[in-house]
């Protein structure tokens, strides 16, 4: 099945202006919004849930829960319930140091020291990659998560394997009875590697999916139920009828993380470069991705406030974009050092910095999504 268009390259425009909402952060990985306007953020390596509140970071956690924190493992997802109000669920996904697996559960905000509630045991964290983890609540009040293949890529077109999928869940953690794949089978797309970003357009309801390659061919699917796309059998755009093909491609890696439909367009991070994209919406069969700022450090999640807002979250700080119906040609972030800049810790603990095209696009420090962690 042939996707909707494919782009051989991101195309740059003017930068826009990032306002600082919370610096020197540790790592946080998923962003979700509370009814009342508070930011609640997953740390992925300490498993703490840190609260933003009128512009304030909250001194203690609103939650805690232990996790294996290596490579791409720690505290990897996090999305509240769409009755959050009444009923204030707080769902996460998260990889488990005393089971050695990814785990999705969920906590309640008025009770969260209590132990979280386990809804899905996933797979094994024993590989350290490819684990998945992203949490999104489609339009229909069901839950939507990614799950990685765990580096084993023949698991992503077993449609009875967890693993390369993106699951569709009831808000208890069971199985709808309507699942494209039948009524027993929580998967709602397969052929999918590693991916980082879910979002839902809450306009038209499309399920929006960023997913890394290999070495080349990082994408961003438009899901569709029952769709399958590819991995390991196709990268990118091949044209096969059984496979749908990507609304982007890159074959030079980015390191596509989070996305979010603000203003009307789909918005989405690159680890690798720290890059801020935008897709027109709706996106045609000339579909391409211009880049519209640059964070200074790896994105890792986005996320639209109740304020109107682009919130944009690095592996070091949070920032918000104010809404203005079109990119402002200045920025106020740091800009991305191609020598290391702000990763110089991590390069101090890595050895090796992979170049690409003069950015840096590839190696392992934990979960940070190093692109050197996509290949092993």
């Amino acid at each position: 099945m042939l996707g909707i268009a494919f782009v051989p390259h991101a195309t740059a425009s003017a930068a826009i202006t990032f306002q600082p909402v919370a610096t020197d952060l540790s790592f946080p990985s998923n962003m979700a919004f509370t009814p009342d306007g508070r930011l609640l953020f997953a740390e992925k390596d300490t498993g703490n849930i840190r609260v933003i509140r009128d512009g304030e970071l909250v001194d203690e956690p609103l939650a805690h829960i232990d996790v294996l924190s290596s490579i791409e493992q720690g505290l990897l997802g996090l999305a509240l319930a769409p009755s959050f109000a009444t009923q204030p669920w707080i769902y996460v996904y998260y990889s488990d140091p005393a089971m050695h697996l990814n785990r999705l559960a969920r906590i309640r905000a008025d009770d969260a020291a209590a132990p979280p509630q386990p809804l899905l045991d996933a797979l094994t964290t024993e590989h350290g990659y490819h684990n998945g983890g992203d949490l999104v609540f489609g339009g229909d009040g069901k839950l939507y998560v990614a799950i990685g293949e765990v580096h084993e890529a023949e698991r992503a077109q077993d449609p009875d394997d967890l693993g390369g999928k993106i699951l569709r869940l009831n808000p208890d953690g069971s199985t709808p009875s309507d699942g494209p794949f039948g009524p027993e089978n929580p998967a709602y797309s397969m052929g999918h590697r590693n991916s980082f970003g879910l979002c839902v357009d809450p306009s038209t309801g499309d399920l929006w999916e960023t997913e890394n390659g290999p070495g080349s061919d990082d994408e961003v699917n438009r899901i569709e139920p029952a769709g399958n796309y590819g991995w390991p059998d196709q990268l990118g755009p091949g044209g096969e009828p059984v496979f749908i093909d990507p609304v982007l491609d890159f074959p030079d890696v980015i390191v596509p993380t989070g996305c979010a439909v603000w203003e009307g367009d789909l918005y989405f991070g690159a680890y690798g470069t720290g890059a801020l994209y935008r897709l027109s919406l709706p996106a045609g069969t000339d579909a391409r991705a211009d880049v519209v700022g640059d964070a200074g450090a790896g994105i890792t999640d986005l996320e639209v406030g109740p304020d109107g807002d682009l919130y944009v979250a690095t592996s070091e700080a949070i920032w918000k974009l104010s809404g203005t119906g079109s990119p402002t040609p200045q920025t106020n972030a740091p800009a991305a050092d191609p020598s290391g800049g702000g990763w110089k810790t991590a390069i101090a603990v890595v050895a090796g910095l992979a170049l690409a095209a003069g950015l840096i696009m590839r190696f392992v420090a934990g979960w940070r999504l190093r692109r050197e962690t996509r290949g092993r």
